[in-house]
């Protein structure tokens, strides 16, 4: 978002030469959206276009240097978190939602897996050890808490909570 306008472009950074580039803008303007890397590949998924929440997603592909428009998910987020988890893209959470989604990338199928245990907007969300870890956002008891999907039981469980509560906050596992 730039000054209240939601934008479809998009920018690239290359840190070796410290330059950033304009390339191809998206097909739908978005913010609050999900975005992944995977098998050199951008995926943004869902978000908000400045008036309505979004399902839609699509995908960047550096060498033919445009978007394909993929198909979209179940449900309609924005301010949602996102990984790749198994070689599936997993849409977790947003405004409103304990659902989850993920998305088999070689079928492009989305599929409901558990749900959280708590609504999550804002969150951020990483992998750990085998599980998907979801950190923080708001709703109801969300703020501190962490949750972690174990996909052999399709559930989601309180790991611990923060002493600090967060939103619209970075998480990365090293």
């Amino acid at each position: 978002m730039d000054g209240g306008n939601v934008l479809s472009s998009v920018e690239l950074y290359n840190p070796v030469v410290n330059i950033w580039t304009k390339i191809a803008s998206m097909k739908t303007k978005r913010w609050l959206h999900g975005l992944v890397c995977y098998n050199g590949r951008l995926y943004t998924f869902g978000g908000g276009d400045g008036s309505n929440r979004l399902n839609s997603m699509e995908s960047y592909d550096p060498r033919e240097g445009k978007w394909k428009s993929l198909k979209p998910m179940n449900d309609r987020r924005s301010g949602l978190s996102g990984v790749v988890y198994n070689d599936e893209i997993y849409a977790i959470g947003g405004y409103k939602l304990k659902s989850v989604e993920r998305d088999n990338i070689q079928t492009n199928t989305w599929t409901n897996v558990g749900s959280l245990n708590h609504e999550r907007l804002g969150s951020c969300a990483c992998v750990v050890n085998g599980k998907i870890h979801v950190i923080g956002g708001l709703g109801d008891d969300a703020p501190k808490s962490i949750e972690a999907y174990d996909a052999t039981i399709n559930e989601w469980k309180i790991e611990t909570n923060m002493e600090t509560p967060r939103w619209w906050a970075s998480v990365v596992a090293l």
